[in-house]
């Protein structure tokens, strides 16, 4: 019976709502915050709903530009992922690394 009760209980510390899941912490090192990085992986609504309380999060506790990261193996919906926040947040910048060698920008051999 002992079992059931604890087995009750941590399904309940589990139930806590996404949104109190995404915390900040104060660097050591500056005055800007960062997020804490959650352990449980996450479906793609709920990534996307991470990403987008992380932004509101950040933007409120930190001065001038975000800088937020993105990455995966080739196929798993980087793309889409990015797509969806740009139609949610429209005055981001998006800098792809598909774009990185773009030959269009290539001065006397140098792509840097």
């Amino acid at each position: 019976m002992a079992q059931d009760s604890s087995n009750a209980e941590s399904h309940h510390k589990k139930s806590v709502l996404l949104k109190d899941q995404v915390r900040l912490v104060k660097r050591k090192d500056s005055d800007r915050h960062e997020i804490v990085p959650i352990q449980d992986p996450l479906s793609f609504e709920k990534g996307f709903f991470v990403v987008i309380r992380a932004c509101q999060l950040l933007a409120q506790k930190n001065d001038g530009i975000i800088l937020i990261g993105l990455a995966g193996p080739s196929g798993a919906g980087k793309t889409i992922f990015t797509e969806k926040i740009l139609n949610f947040m429209p005055s981001i910048a998006v800098i792809s690394m598909d774009n990185y060698n773009d030959s269009s920008r290539v001065v006397d051999g140098n792509f840097d």
